[in-house]
C-alpha cells in the first residue's frame, strides 16, 4: 500500500496569495456589515448645558448632600442600600452609621437632615444606651439650632434619662425651658447643673432670673384669672337681665337664652353688642329709610331713651340723603314688622315715638331682635312711601 494513500482526502496548506485574497474578502464583509448598521445617535450622555447638575447627582462628584424632599439618584440610592444593608450590619452598627451621617449633616448645618438620620438610628433595636443617648443629645442640638425649643427639650430629656451627667445637655435643657417660659423645669435643671458644677456663675444668674420671671408670670396669671372671673360675672349678669325681660329674640328656644352668641351682631367688631350700663340694657339698633334705600346704625341706644330723643339727635344735622330736607323728629312715623301669633302673616306695629322708649318697644310691643339688633322703619309722615308700605 502506498504510504501517501491516506492523505489523498486531506486539505493542502494555503498559499500566500490565497491568504491575502481571504483577508481582503473578510475586510469587505466587515465594512458592509458596519455600513448596514442602523444610524442612531447616542442620547444617553450628559448635555453641555446640564452637565453641572448631572455631576451633582453623582455620588462621587456631588459637593453637597441632597435635600430631604429631593429624590436620590439611582447611584446614590444604590450606595445607600449597600451601606445600610441589614444583612451585612448589626442593628448597633446600622445605628452608628446613622449617627455618623447625622453628625456630618450637623457639621454642614443641614439640621433637618441630621434629625432625620438620628431618628432612623433611634428606630433600631439595639442595647447600647450610650450610643442612644448620643443620638438623642445630637438631635436635641439640631432642633435647638432650628429654634424648635419644645422638640429640643424633649430630646434632651430622653438623653438625660440614659446619661444624667451630660452637662451640655442639661445646659441646653435650661435654655429651652427659658425660651418656653417653663420656669419650674428651668429651676430644676439649674439645680442639677449646679450639683455637678457648683461654682458656675452664669447658671446661678439664670436661676435668679428664672425665679424673678416665675413670680411675675404667676402674678400676671392671677390677674388674668381675676379679670376672666369678673367677665364671667358680668356675662351672667347680662344674661339674667335679658332673660328677666322676656324679649322676642329670633332663634330663642324656650323662655330664656343660655348663650350670648345668639345676640352677636351680623357685623362683629363694627357694631357693639348689647351690654349693661348701670344695670340697664344698651342695644345696637338699625333704622331703615325705604324712601331712600339707606339706613343708620345706632351703636348705643339706651333702653330708657325715647325714639323721639334719638331722632332729634340724629337729625340735628340734615343727612346728605335727605335732599328735600323733610326728615326730622316731628315729621316722621316709625314702624316695625313681626309675625303674628299664627306665624303666617306679617304684622306691622306703629310706634308713638314721643312716648315710646326702646324698652317698651322690645318688651310690651314685642319688637323682634334678630342677630342682637332690633330693626325699625322710618317714613316721612303722610308720604307716598308710607302709604304704599301700609297698603302692602
Amino acid at each position: 500500500m502506498d504510504k501517501n494513500a491516506g492523505l489523498a482526502g486531506s486539505k493542502l496548506p494555503m498559499t500566500d496569495e490565497e491568504r491575502q485574497k481571504l483577508s481582503r474578502r473578510l475586510d469587505e464583509d466587515l465594512d458592509n456589515f458596519i455600513d448596514n448598521l442602523q444610524k442612531t445617535p447616542y442620547t444617553d450622555g450628559w448635555k453641555e448645558e446640564t452637565w453641572r447638575e448631572e455631576m451633582e447627582k453623582h455620588p462621587f462628584f456631588m459637593t453637597k448632600p441632597p435635600e430631604p424632599e429631593e429624590e436620590p439618584s439611582p447611584l446614590v440610592e444604590g450606595l445607600q442600600n449597600l451601606r445600610y444593608d441589614p444583612d451585612d450590619n448589626s442593628p448597633e452598627e446600622l445605628a452608628d452609621k446613622h449617627k455618623v451621617d447625622g453628625n456630618f449633616n450637623f457639621k454642614c448645618r443641614k439640621y433637618k437632615l441630621a434629625i432625620m438620620s438620628y431618628q432612623e438610628g433611634l428606630k433600631l433595636d439595639f442595647q447600647n444606651d450610650q450610643l442612644r443617648a448620643q443620638m438623642f443629645n445630637n438631635m436635641s442640638a439640631s432642633h435647638y439650632f432650628l429654634q424648635n425649643y419644645r422638640s429640643s427639650l424633649i430630646a434632651a430629656e430622653q438623653a438625660l434619662k440614659l446619661e444624667p451627667d451630660y452637662k451640655k445637655t442639661i445646659m441646653r435643657a435650661i435654655n429651652c425651658c427659658t425660651q418656653l417660659k417653663e420656669f419650674d423645669k428651668c429651676l430644676d435643671y439649674c439645680d442639677k447643673y449646679l450639683e455637678r458644677v457648683p461654682e458656675d456663675n452664669s447658671v446661678m444668674e439664670i436661676k435668679k432670673e428664672a425665679l424673678k420671671l416665675k413670680k411675675i408670670m404667676e402674678m400676671e396669671k392671677r390677674k388674668l384669672t381675676k379679670i376672666q372671673k369678673q367677665k364671667e360675672i358680668e356675662k351672667q349678669k347680662l344674661l339674667n337681665e335679658i332673660n328677666s325681660r322676656q324679649l322676642n329674640i329670633i332663634g330663642k328656644e324656650g323662655n330664656c337664652i343660655k348663650d350670648l352668641k345668639i345676640l352677636d351682631p351680623k357685623v362683629p367688631g363694627l357694631i357693639y353688642p348689647v351690654h349693661l350700663s348701670e344695670n340697664r340694657l344698651v342695644w345696637p339698633v338699625t333704622f331703615l329709610y325705604p324712601e331712600y334705600q339707606t339706613s343708620d346704625i345706632i351703636q348705643m341706644f339706651h333702653e330708657d331713651s325715647t325714639f323721639y330723643s334719638q331722632l332729634e339727635e340724629m337729625f340735628s344735622d340734615t343727612p346728605e340723603w335727605d335732599v328735600e330736607r323733610k326728615y326730622n323728629a316731628n315729621t316722621v312715623n316709625m314702624y316695625f314688622e313681626h309675625l303674628n301669633d299664627c306665624k303666617k302673616k306679617t304684622k306691622v306695629t306703629k310706634l308713638d315715638i314721643k312716648k315710646c322708649t326702646l324698652s317698651q318697644a322690645l318688651t310690651l310691643l314685642r319688637c323682634p331682635i334678630d342677630n342682637g339688633t332690633p330693626v325699625f322703619m322710618v317714613f316721612f309722615a303722610g308720604g307716598q312711601y308710607e302709604k304704599d308700605f301700609l297698603e302692602e
